[in-house]
């Protein structure tokens, strides 16, 4: 049904219109419900591609087309928000993060990403993970859910990557770490963060004793560990971007980045990560 408006306002025909659009406010993005998995379509999946969009985790272009399908991309987005919530990175779309996703979108989240996702930069505290290489070690259990809260950092005792590496993988030697960082600075990762490797021993942090197994991260770099026998570039920078990605992902305090040296018990049983390490260096690149 159309409208006449009376002959006294019949010159302002279109200010009506544009002080109706301006005045009107924009949808609110909000979490859908709980329940969605890959293969689902429908107005639930495009609001929350909507929602990931205003977080960041998917880009307009992205979910430009369709009805809202719940496709690789959206799977993949959900996982790297899963991750980032420290939850299950299942891809499912469930309560738990319905939750996150739900407290994130209320205060405030990330602006919303017009072009390809791009890294972040590795500068200002801002890290991805470095490339790994999988290498599994049998030698590891359940971390009784305890948080991760540190880095302890460790040297082989000599200056054989791949028979450091197959010790920590033999059944038999009983130790282990989450990750090796090799002389020409590869990363070989031995144990999934999320259980306990076998690297610390009787420990103590800041003089409390506990155990450091259950609540850490263990690096092993290879080095012979004797205070001559220099660490290298390439495994400065590559313990600069694990340990910084490993701060940031944990939300580690500085001052639990700490040596073998640091946490063993009695005071004095180790000496790592060497005396030569610089300490100076890697806070400086991960702070």
């Amino acid at each position: 049904m159309s409208v006449r408006l009376p002959p006294s306002v019949s010159t302002t025909r279109a200010a009506p219109a544009q002080l109706t659009r301006a005045a009107a406010p924009s949808a609110a993005v909000t979490a859908p419900p709980a329940g969605l998995r890959k293969g689902d379509t429908g107005p639930k999946v495009k609001q929350l591609q909507d929602a990931l969009v205003k977080l960041g985790y998917m880009t307009k272009a992205q979910v430009a087309t369709g009805p809202g399908t719940f496709g690789p991309k959206t799977e993949a987005a959900v996982k790297k928000f899963q991750g980032d919530k420290k939850l299950p990175t299942t891809g499912y779309y469930g309560e738990l993060t319905h939750a996150a996703l739900k407290k994130a979108l209320s205060s405030g989240g990330k602006p919303p990403v017009d072009g390809p996702t791009k890294p972040p930069p590795t500068n200002g505290g801002k890290f991805t993970k470095p490339p790994v290489i999988s290498a599994p070690s049998p030698n590891y259990n359940e971390r009784g859910g305890k948080d991760i809260d540190s880095i302890v950092l460790h040297h082989t005792a000599s200056n054989n990557g791949a028979g450091d590496l197959a010790w920590m993988r033999n059944p038999k030697s009983q130790v282990s770490a989450h990750y090796m960082v090799d002389r020409d600075g590869k990363i070989y990762q031995l144990v999934n963060d999320q259980k306990r490797a076998w690297h610390a021993g009787n420990s103590a942090l800041h003089g409390v004793p506990t155990d450091m197994n259950s609540r850490s991260i263990g690096i092993e770099i290879v080095n012979a560990g004797d205070g001559k026998t220099p660490f290298t570039e390439a495994q400065y920078k590559a313990l600069t971007q694990l340990t910084g990605y490993l701060k940031q992902q944990y939300d580690v305090p500085m001052k639990n980045i700490v040596g073998h040296a640091d946490v063993a018990v009695p005071k004095g049983r180790k000496n790592d990560p060497a005396p030569n390490f610089d300490w100076n260096r890697l806070r400086k690149g991960i702070s």
